[in-house]
């Protein structure tokens, strides 16, 4: 049976069916619960600072430069524009998050159009979308990093691969201004693939014309003007920021384990098959193998290309010394296509049988609900109105109070004191939200603290410390969290 819709229609339904299915995973609830602690709240800090500051090049935590967290400023800057835009708030900055993750589902659909195999996209969008680790944590609904990378580094490979079939230079200036945007996100992880694809030209035989090719030259020259030019840039107006480049980057991160973040050599394949991949890893190797059988001369090659880079970006991150969840992240999508080539062929091999339309649609309808929608389901219940796992619920107390206190839901009519060292660096974001609507706030250590002040205590040892020192009145109490009014000093203390 043939489709009587162009190639070009077909792109833009699969576009819109694929928007229809992504919109709620990916954006509703978005900003229900509290920023989660370390990098999220970190970006989400340096954001805000950053549109206090007006400084795009170099990012600060508590308005001093950042030198535990030195990835370039992409990801940053799109979240202090969100937050320009739409407030100061949990969906503001993890809305760069979300609209990267249905850009990639967006630019896979488009790129597999221009080779007219736009099923290939689709299926592997979807696929995407029904991740765990697409949309439980520190990605598509995170103020993370992983969620720009893996857009960008798919865009500029799928792009090289593109240019490859059909030869249309658009497609090799595209590759080297994703490439850009990649390294801009995320510093040299966006660059794994590179080995892999300079392997994959050598093959096609198009590294000759690439070496004659005048794009190859302004290619790296824009690289190295705009990628130097930050790194350089950046220690210029920061010194010491290469160092700790180096440091939490480069040798220091992947030779050694910092912070623990330790783990075997099969930490990846767990992970994938545990936590990220669970529905869809055991399908992975028989999908490969199949689609080697593929008379389809493009798809056969579309498969072996994003199966060899992420077999290439797997190898680079389990040699790596430090093992962290999210550096698998860019394997998703790269894995989605090799299952997304399997299912097209499938889907065309249907659509060829000689049957009735309405049965033709039937088996594609009853196959496709029949894969995505248990997977499906299970995402769109984790993410409506998602809830704190038990294990959370006593440390996030301190935000939700927080956030009553920022909604005006918690009205104290006076300064509500934060102490220091009750506050880890998740907490800058919320007190820059306090003073951006006008809540009046302040930090302080625990001997620094007066009788009359109203104070948020959050750990038991904090609370035990004041206690020592103060009587107090509970005004509001939230499991582990508590505000306080300090009424007298002990006698001891007096």
């Amino acid at each position: 049976m043939k489709s009587n819709l162009t190639n070009r229609k077909l792109t833009w339904i699969l576009v819109f069916v694929f928007i229809l299915i992504s919109f709620f995973p990916l954006f509703a609830f978005l900003g229900t619960l509290p920023l989660r602690t370390w990098d999220e709240s970190r970006l989400a800090a340096s954001a805000y600072e950053m549109t206090q500051t007006k400084n795009p090049l170099v990012v600060t935590f508590d308005y001093q430069p950042d030198h535990w967290s030195v990835k370039p400023p992409l990801n940053i800057w799109a979240q202090a524009i969100s937050i320009k835009l739409f407030g100061v708030n949990e969906t503001a900055v993890r809305l760069p998050s979300a609209l990267s993750i249905m850009f990639l589902g967006i630019i896979l659909i488009f790129l597999t159009s221009k080779i007219n195999r736009p099923w290939i996209g689709f299926y592997a969008s979807v696929i995407i979308i029904c991740s765990k680790g697409i949309l439980y944590y520190h990605c598509g609904r995170n103020a993370d990093y992983d969620a720009m990378l893996s857009m960008l580094v798919i865009a500029y490979s799928m792009s090289i691969f593109v240019f490859s079939e059909l030869k249309e230079k658009k497609y090799y200036i595209f590759f080297f201004i994703f490439l850009v945007l990649a390294t801009l996100t995320k510093g040299v992880q966006a660059l794994i693939p590179l080995p892999f694809i300079f392997l994959y030209i050598v093959l096609r035989k198009d590294f000759i014309a690439l070496l004659k090719n005048k794009l190859t030259y302004i290619g790296i020259g824009l690289f190295l003007v705009v990628i130097g030019g930050y790194y350089f840039g950046r220690e210029y107006f920061d010194n010491g920021y290469l160092k700790a480049v180096y440091e939490n980057e480069l040798g220091g991160r992947y030779l050694k384990t910092l912070e623990g973040h330790h783990g075997e050599y099969d930490y990846y394949f767990i992970k994938l098959r545990d936590e990220l991949f669970t529905y869809f890893i055991w399908i992975v190797p028989f999908s490969f193998v199949f689609n080697l059988f593929n008379k389809d001369k493009t798809s056969f090659r579309l498969s072996n290309y994003a199966f060899g880079i992420a077999i290439t970006i797997f190898i680079v991150i389990s040699i790596g010394k430090t093992k962290l969840t999210w550096y698998a992240f860019p394997l998703l999508p790269l894995l989605a296509i090799v299952l997304g080539t399997s299912f097209a062929t499938i889907h065309s091999w249907i659509l060829g049988l000689k049957t009735h339309k309405a049965l033709t649609f039937s088996i594609l309808m009853i196959g496709f609900v029949a894969i995505f929608y248990t997977p499906y389901k299970e995402i769109v219940n984790h993410v409506y109105k998602p809830k704190e796992s038990d294990w959370f619920v006593p440390y996030y107390s301190r935000f939700e109070i927080i956030k009553k206190i920022i909604d005006k839901e918690l009205v104290f009519n006076d300064t509500v004191v934060y102490i220091n060292h009750d506050n880890q660096q998740d907490f800058f974001f919320y007190i820059y939200a306090m003073n951006h609507y006008g809540i009046l706030n302040d930090r302080k250590e625990v001997k620094q603290l007066k009788v009359g002040e109203i104070v948020q205590i959050n750990e038991p040892n904090t609370d035990q410390q004041v206690m020592e020192i103060f009587e107090y009145d509970t005004l509001y109490h939230s499991i582990q969290s508590k505000v306080v009014k300090l009424t007298a000093l002990k006698e001891n203390k007096k």
